[in-house]
């Protein structure tokens, strides 16, 4: 993450919006990255304070400087230091700073010289007056050793880096964020909880076909928000028909540093931009944000907008398309029968959000009639801690949904009976691996029409 002050000179402000200037990757900054990270890798080995030092001569009076920190600062986050403390510095200092006041030469006052006092620590301790020197502040930042710099990354791919930083650094001022999202749910909610992120959410009408998925209409003028009464706080909206499930994506609001519901702003603000490269794993999103950067003479918050058309990338990694070999198989297997010309019901993979409580559960496939639209949803139970297994459940008896399948491997530690109590759909049972015919019969007897699948979202 970068510091504020090298945000700040990236910023562009017109007409009531903030976007960061983008960093070119032409030839002179490719120069630039490409002299950077040879100058790191040059100070391997040696402390911080000698890194520090030699970034200090390559900028010299450039006044380019807030690039150079901020690419410096990158390659920085992606080093590893260290100190070789061959005893306790702080044991070391005590045992020299007893045995002064030293000089260089001794004199009436002061009959220990330094050279003395170090090789008398040195002595004590088995090392070396030059190793005793050399140790005894090693626990300073500045004298920690630098001693890999990570994975080589190309002059291209740290400005990439570095424009993702910047863009995400702006969002230490964010008021709200707004977001609008069609895919990628495991992975953003996992990230969403990691950074403790606070948020509510709404499904959204699905676009028309081939639309982009947009914003819904804003809060009338006057209304106060809701703030959330937890770390995940899920509202519910009023019902509005269309087709159900995920095919309309969802709005979450996340609620930023600078919000009325959150005092930390700056602790919060850190984690809130940690967040953005998580956005970015998803293909169908938008995202607009009310930030105030500080000086920036406007009482009104600035509007901030990014969308998946960005040239920003993530450096975060993605879930696989399936959490297990039980999954991959079923949906494999449920493709090469039914798939193709006999395609009947289409199969997606986690493409809907069912709102429980302060949390969400996002079951692992969807099932769409091609034709009338009905839609199932199917949760896989395979051989996981029965306290793994009891949360699940609670989350299933919350969400009440008749057109929730289970699908539960006979020997998970839970009894079948257990499962069957939470559910309001039906629960089905295997031993080897799933009968994909019952489990179609089940989709049929389940599925219900989209826009009440809508009304099924609706926490109880």
């Amino acid at each position: 993450m970068l510091k504020s002050e090298l945000i700040r000179p990236r910023l562009e402000i017109r007409e009531g919006q903030v976007r960061p200037r983008r960093l070119p990757a032409d030839y002179r900054y490719l120069a630039m990255a490409g002299e950077l990270a040879e100058l790191f890798q040059r100070q391997v080995g040696r402390s911080r304070g000698a890194l520090a030092e030699a970034l200090r001569e390559y900028e010299g009076d450039s006044l380019d400087y807030p690039v150079i920190r901020g690419l410096a600062a990158v390659l920085e986050s992606r080093c590893s230091f260290d100190s070789e403390l061959p005893a306790d510095p702080t044991d070391l200092r005590a045992d020299v700073f007893r045995r002064g006041p030293v000089t260089d030469r001794p004199d009436l006052f002061s009959p220990t010289t330094r050279g003395a006092a170090l090789a008398e620590t040195a002595a004590r301790y088995g090392l070396t007056p030059e190793g005793v020197d050399t140790a005894l502040f090693a626990d300073l930042a500045e004298e920690q050793i630098l001693l890999d710099i990570g994975e080589p990354i190309a002059p291209g791919d740290l400005i990439a880096r570095y424009n993702l930083e910047v863009a995400r650094g702006i969002l230490y001022w964010a008021r709200e964020v707004r977001l609008v999202v069609g895919d990628g749910y495991k992975d953003l909610f996992k990230y969403i909880k990691l950074f403790k992120l606070m948020y509510t959410i709404a499904p959204l009408q699905p676009p028309p076909s081939g639309g982009r998925l947009k914003f819904p209409p804003p809060h009338r003028e006057g209304a106060a928000p809701s703030p959330p009464a937890t770390t995940a706080s899920v509202t519910s909206p009023p019902h509005r028909g269309g087709a159900g499930g995920g095919a309309g994506g969802y709005h979450i609001t996340l609620h930023g540093p600078i919000s009325p519901f959150v005092k930390s702003t700056i602790r919060y603000g850190v984690q809130f931009a940690k967040f953005l490269p998580a956005l970015l794993l998803c293909e169908s999103w938008q995202m607009e944000a009310d930030v105030q950067p500080p000086g920036v003479p406007s009482r009104e918050p600035l509007l901030y907008t990014l969308d998946d058309r960005t040239d920003l990338r993530t450096h975060f990694k993605s879930s696989g398309l399936f959490d297990s070999r039980l999954e991959a198989d079923f949906a494999a297997e449920f493709e090469a029968k039914y798939g193709g010309a006999r395609r009947v019901w289409e199969l997606a993979r986690e493409d809907e959000l069912i709102l429980v409580g302060d949390a969400v559960m996002i079951p692992d496939f969807s099932f769409t009639h091609r034709k009338d639209g009905r839609r199932a949803l199917l949760e896989i139970v395979g051989f996981w801690h029965p306290k793994y297994l009891r949360r699940k459940l609670a989350k299933v008896r919350q969400a009440g949904r008749k057109d929730l399948i289970l699908l539960v491997y006979k020997s998970a530690n839970l009894a079948e009976e257990e499962f069957e109590a939470a559910s309001a759909g039906e629960v089905l049972t295997f031993t080897r691996k799933p009968i994909l015919k019952d489990v179609l019969a089940a989709i049929e007897r389940c599925a219900v029409p989209g826009s009440e699948a809508r009304t099924l979202s609706r926490p109880q």
